[in-house]
């Protein structure tokens, strides 16, 4: 892979795991009643920020499983997407994400986010936890399928899809 293929497949699939975000974060915003804008503005930014530590880290998993033969291309490929990441879900630089990585299973993944959410809200929502433990597993399905079509689609397919997401959504995914 050229310096420019890991730019396209990175900013490719970081455009899949945005769109994918926001579904989840609707998905999740959608189990709290109605309530005042400023607290819907910080759930909306707590959802992206911890959707965004949790996506990065199966992409990257995926990146990994996906390249193991290709150790410097899945090293660029993935500190390219960490860089997109970071920037475009304001993620923390304080190691935070890490956690993931010591995690076995989804259901593992999905009690921590689960704590993650109650901790940074003070108190558990039920509604949203249920909903987080139904929907997990098709959520990380839909990030490891956007993770290989960014690894195996052609070059020309994946500058289309950029251009198509680019032309539809002049707004941020924050």
């Amino acid at each position: 892979m050229t310096a420019e293929d890991i730019r396209l497949r990175s900013v490719f699939l970081f455009l899949a795991c945005s769109q994918a975000i926001e579904q989840f974060r609707g998905q999740l915003a959608a189990t709290f009643p109605t309530k005042p804008l400023s607290a819907d503005v910080m759930l909306d930014q707590l959802l992206r920020k911890e959707l965004g530590l949790l996506v990065r880290h199966w992409a990257s998993r995926q990146i990994w499983s996906q390249l193991e033969t290709h150790e410097p291309q899945a090293t660029q490929l993935n500190l390219s997407l960490l860089r997109l990441f970071t920037e475009g879900f304001k993620l923390p630089r304080d190691g935070s994400g890490l956690r993931y990585a010591e995690l076995s299973t989804v259901s593992d993944e999905a009690n921590e986010l689960g704590h993650r959410l109650t901790n940074a809200l003070g108190a558990a929502h039920q509604p949203l936890l249920i909903e987080l433990q139904k929907s997990i597993l098709s959520w990380r399905e839909i990030i490891l399928r956007a993770t290989d079509d960014a690894l195996r689609l052609p070059t020309d397919q994946l500058t289309a899809s950029v251009r198509a997401w680019a032309e539809r959504a002049p707004e941020s995914p924050t």
